[in-house]
């Protein structure tokens, strides 16, 4: 009895030495991330472009609105604001701006607000000009933050993997970009890209460890039948019309783009699919050595069911929530919901589909090769 009331207080004594460590761990990292954010909030002179911020507001309706009886209204705004940057420092600055009630392309500005601006004139010392848009780096830096703070409260030692990756994602991304613009080939660097993406994010956050190279292997190969299956689906067809593709400007190679966005989108859900299922494979493997492939095929099959109708969803969602604007300002506009999904949205459903298609395919080859990897080769090791 008294041994275990000793054990008791020896791991009540471990579980308060880990909660300290956290604390402190939890301490340093919000110092840290506290002291990235302030200086965000003061940085105006890392900006060539002249910023405000807005003192005082004054709204009216415009005088075509007053005459008009339609739905849309435009306001006026005199703005008024202090110059925060450059050779008018601190001296204040009148703003004009219309906005429409609606506020699709237009933005209702308040006071204390800060706004890029452009100078039109300075005359015997009034200043005018127009605003350009919102700064919003601050906000962004704070959301910023929060993710990173509840990444390590969540997640602890891999957070810092994860962010590591993430950046470098992001990094390699806008590089790739990069070299898109100077001319090269979109579907090219798009492979590259869903190479790395996926080679570097599995094994930085797993390791190199068995259920990574398996992961990696039923991503590639799910990737590559799904992008087969497309190829054969616009040889046999008519072929997809990119003319309802809302990015067309300055583009001549529409099918290798579309393609790119295809393969890119639906790269996530199915690492994520793979990786679970190799992750499940593994743990049944370890666990009892002597399991049958039935049972890992059963077993497999159910993780494979949890999980593929939300990834479904999130493939639905990706690709509808940035269309969402478009399909309400148009509703509003006396257009019927099925007019706009057959004639504004089917790039959009087009890449659902597809990207559902490649989830449903990486389940059973990812089982398969989970199942090769921890089963079949180590029965032969």
């Amino acid at each position: 009895m008294v041994i275990e009331q000793n054990q008791i207080g020896i791991l009540f004594k471990k579980i308060k030495t880990l909660k300290k460590k956290e604390i402190i761990l939890y301490l340093i990292v919000s110092i840290i991330l506290i002291t990235g954010v302030v200086p965000i909030f003061h940085n105006y002179n890392w900006y060539d472009t002249t910023i405000v911020k807005i003192k005082t507001v004054e709204n009216s309706l415009s005088e075509e609105s007053k005459e008009s009886s339609a739905k849309e209204k435009y306001f006026n705004q005199v703005v008024i604001g202090v110059i925060m940057n450059g050779d008018y420092l601190g001296q204040n600055v009148f703003l004009q701006n219309k906005y429409s009630s609606s506020g699709v392309l237009d933005e209702k500005y308040k006071a204390r607000e800060e706004v890029f601006i452009k100078i039109d004139s300075v005359d015997n010392g009034k200043i005018t000009g127009s605003i350009i848009g919102f700064k919003r780096d601050k906000y962004m830096a704070v959301l910023l933050a929060l993710f990173i703070l509840f990444l390590f409260m969540i997640t602890k030692k891999k957070a810092f993997f994860t962010f590591i990756s993430l950046t470098a994602n992001i990094a390699v991304l806008c590089y790739a970009l990069n070299l898109n613009h100077k001319g090269h080939n979109i579907w090219v660097i798009s492979i590259c890209l869903a190479l790395f993406f996926t080679f570097f994010s599995l094994i930085l956050i797993s390791g190199l460890k068995k259920k990574t190279f398996a992961a990696i292997l039923s991503t590639l190969i799910s990737l590559s039948f799904t992008m087969i299956l497309f190829k054969i689906f616009m040889v046999f067809t008519q072929g997809v019309d990119y003319t309802y593709m809302g990015y067309i400007a300055g583009q001549n190679y529409l099918s290798d783009l579309f393609l790119s966005q295809i393969l890119i989108g639906g790269l996530g859900a199915i690492m994520d699919i793979a990786i679970t299922e190799a992750s499940a494979i593994n743990e049944l493997v370890d666990i009892n050595s002597k399991i049958s492939i039935k049972d890992l095929i059963s077993s497999g099959r159910e993780v494979g069911h949890d999980i593929m109708g939300t990834m479904i969803n999130i493939m639905l969602f990706t690709y509808i929530c940035g269309i969402i604007p478009l399909i309400i300002l148009k509703m509003k506009n006396n257009i019927e919901l099925h007019t706009i999904i057959i004639w504004q949205v089917p790039m959009e459903l087009y890449g659902f589909m597809i990207g559902s298609i490649g989830i449903l395919l990486t389940i059973p080859i990812s089982l398969t090769v989970s199942i090769i990897v921890f089963k079949k080769l180590r029965r032969s090791i």
